[in-house]
């Protein structure tokens, strides 16, 4: 085997140099300069995508002035609790072992919740019916003989679901409440583990579902907390709710019976139950009222006497009415928040509405603030009460330039306000962005829903918007920021981002009221919060002026539009993405949408004369019309709409719904939204769709 010479051939050394080391071949160095620039473009564009734009919530909140909530009122027999949209904030039975005791008849609100879980309808229906069997009469026997609270039965008489809750919520019926435990879960041993599992689920853990459905048996037991938070959710159903609020029904056989709450109607009390069982329970009652949209309930146990359950009660809702107050949180247009961008500095972001909230000492705390970037709302929690509002911001006047860019990638720019200034020196007054956040002070006095403001102040309707901070939008639809009074039409349009966006923030109207879908296919009637809290009092007060009748939605909120002629707009241009609006219709007077058939709707009649009192109007009456609608669509720069809809009318608020019906700007007669919104200077050109 030859060996390898120690010394190196004339060509190796040429490849690794006279010392015997490798060179580096001279196109490797060409290479640096193109890894060196190609690592900083990964640093600038890592700097550029992450550093762009922050979101800074600013607002705190405390609710001054309170007393101790905990301690509101001293029993020196029985037990009681005060809840907050079924949130317990004073009692004197709490902790985590509190002890039990019968509930009696309140023991009904598990059953009633139970039933409208079980076998569910809303507010325009009576739901399914039920036939009394030898076995119910024979139960009604029973309670007759052994002095249980009853209704008289027959057997083979057929009752409404509607008709039996009313029965076991009003007079308190046992026998009632057994039948329709069994009607509907098959045994009441049935029923009781239903019960039971639906009470775990709300996580009220301190009660026992005993041997009946009625809480005639002392097996059936409570704290007066866990009755409290029962009572809110009863409140919670629309048709729960309508029939512990009622003084008396009618139903068969039975005929007229009367609440055995002494006490609705006073102190703002809406509901909910009485009971009665010997020690240690005694006299027992459950009351509720409101406050706006929160429900405030009260639980009484161990009275001595009706009399006395009915004076501790009102005497324990009298103290709660001065501790929790609603307050306001947020004023309209006030500053909520800042995008801080390093090429125009900070941005304010403005409240596009006013929202009030409920509180106590034991909410002092600082508010939670959750403003989600893109959603376009601030979210502020206050114990377990969740409370959001829209939020709105001005167009940035300019983006950076690609050099300015880079420049910022290595730090070597400077934030600037948005009209080329330094803005370190953004004051007080501007919004206080000096610190990381700014307290938003509460109102003193002062109305607390629309109505409260007519009634109060007599004022029109600018306080709704705050008219400084309508800048008027570079692009888009600029009314948007005027919230309720957003006009969205063919001039005025809107992106699909908006419509998407705006259908996450609605609530369903069947869920929330049970008010009735005409047409299934459009689904859960969707509406804005507000607008659907006035909705549901104007069909109730339909109903209750016009016995026997209900209206129902035909459409509320619409994701995309349509193309049917004069009457439909595309998607972008439908009063329907407002979420403020729904058609409205009496299947009983007709079940077509024709403005010709308005002589013979007293529905749509009634909506007309009366709908501003809701905060709702006529969203496209026939004097704005534009000429008859064969002809072609005439929407002028003066505020026609182009159309005629009977049955169309939108939520803005009672003070604007107001002034739009009576016509303070409009000589008197029926205004249009589009020429409302001129007259008040609110927008700039109705056919361009620009703002002032």
């Amino acid at each position: 085997m030859q060996r390898r010479s120690k010394s190196l051939k004339s060509s190796e050394k040429s490849a690794w140099g006279s010392f015997g080391v490798r060179r580096i071949p001279r196109k490797f160095f060409l290479l640096i300069p193109a890894a060196i620039i190609a690592l900083l473009l990964i640093f600038v564009a890592v700097r550029l995508a992450g550093q762009d734009l922050s979101l800074v919530p600013m607002v705190t909140y405390e609710f001054p002035g309170f007393e101790n909530v905990s301690e509101m009122y001293q029993m020196t027999t029985g037990e009681y609790a005060v809840a907050v949209n079924g949130e317990v904030i004073s009692g004197n039975n709490l902790g985590e072992n509190p002890s039990e005791r019968p509930t009696a008849s309140t023991a009904k609100m598990i059953l009633a919740l139970a039933i409208m879980k079980q076998k569910p309808f809303g507010l325009n229906s009576v739901g399914e019916f039920l036939t009394i069997s030898e076995e119910d009469y024979e139960r009604w026997q029973w309670y007759v003989a052994n002095g249980g609270s009853n209704v008289a039965v027959e057997v083979g008489e057929k009752i409404s679901e509607y008709d039996a809750l009313a029965a076991v919520m009003l007079p308190s019926a046992n026998n009632m409440a057994d039948t329709l435990a069994i009607w509907a879960f098959g045994s009441l041993d049935a029923y009781r583990e239903y019960a039971t599992e639906m009470l775990h689920e709300a996580g009220i853990n301190h009660t026992t579902v005993g041997e009946d459905a009625s809480g005639f048996s002392e097996t059936t037991t409570s704290t007066a907390a866990d009755l409290a938070r029962i009572g809110a959710m009863v409140m919670n159903d629309p048709v729960l709710a309508k029939i512990v609020g009622s003084s008396s029904i009618e139903v068969p056989v039975a005929g007229e019976i009367n609440n055995t709450n002494g006490i609705l109607g006073q102190l703002g009390v809406v509901g909910v139950k009485t009971g009665y069982i010997d020690e240690p329970s005694g006299y027992c009652l459950v009351s509720a009222y409101r406050i706006g949209r929160d429900t405030v309930t009260v639980t009484v146990l161990g009275s001595e006497s009706r009399e006395e359950s009915f004076e501790t009660s009102l005497s324990i809702i009298r103290r709660a009415q001065e501790l929790i107050q609603t307050k306001e949180l947020v004023a309209s247009g006030s500053n909520v928040g800042y995008y801080d961008t390093w090429w125009t500095g900070k941005v304010p972001i403005m409240a596009r509405e006013g929202l009030s909230g409920i509180g106590w000492e034991g909410a002092k705390e600082n508010v939670e603030l959750d403003m989600t970037e893109g959603r376009e709302a601030l979210k502020l929690t206050i114990g377990s009460l969740d409370y959001s509002v829209l939020v709105f911001t001005e167009t940035f006047s300019r983006e950076p330039t690609v050099w300015e860019r880079i420049l910022n990638a290595f730090g070597w720019s400077r934030s600037v306000a948005k009209d080329g200034s330094d803005d370190s020196d953004y004051t007080k007054e501007q919004g206080s962005y000096e610190g990381s956040s700014a307290d938003v002070s509460p109102a003193d006095e002062g109305p607390q829903n629309d109505l409260d403001a007519d009634e109060e102040s007599g004022d029109d309707a600018s306080s709704e918007i705050d008219l400084s901070s309508i800048t008027g939008a570079e692009s888009g639809n600029c009314t948007i920021k005027l919230g309720r009074l957003m006009l969205i039409n063919p001039n005025f349009a809107v992106e699909t981002e908006f419509i998407n966006g705006r259908r996450g923030e609605l609530i369903s109207m069947r869920d929330t009221y049970g008010i009735q879908e005409f047409h299934e296919w459009n689904g859960d009637n969707l509406l804005d919060a507000e607008a659907g809290e006035h909705l549901n009092e104007m069909l109730k007060a339909y109903s209750e002026e016009n016995a026997g009748h209900a209206m129902q939605t035909v459409s509320c909120f619409r994701s995309v539009g349509t193309s049917c002629g004069r009457l439909c707009a595309a998607t972008g241009e439908s009063d329907h993405h407002t979420g403020l609006t729904c058609d409205l219709i009496d299947p009983d007077y007709g079940t077509e949408l024709d403005s010709d058939d308005y002589d013979a709707h007293i529905d749509w009649q009634w909506l007309y004369a009366n709908s501003y009192k809701y905060g709702f109007i006529d969203r496209f009456p026939e004097s704005w019309a534009g000429g008859p609608m064969s002809e072609p669509v005439n929407v002028n720069a003066e505020g026609s709409t182009g159309l005629y809809e009977t049955w169309h009318y939108r939520y803005v608020g009672v003070a604007a719904a107001t002034e739009i019906a009576t016509g303070k700007y409009n000589n008197g007669e029926y205004d249009s939204l589009e020429h409302y919104l001129l007259s008040r200077g609110l927008v700039g050109d109705l056919v361009a769709g620009t703002c002032p």
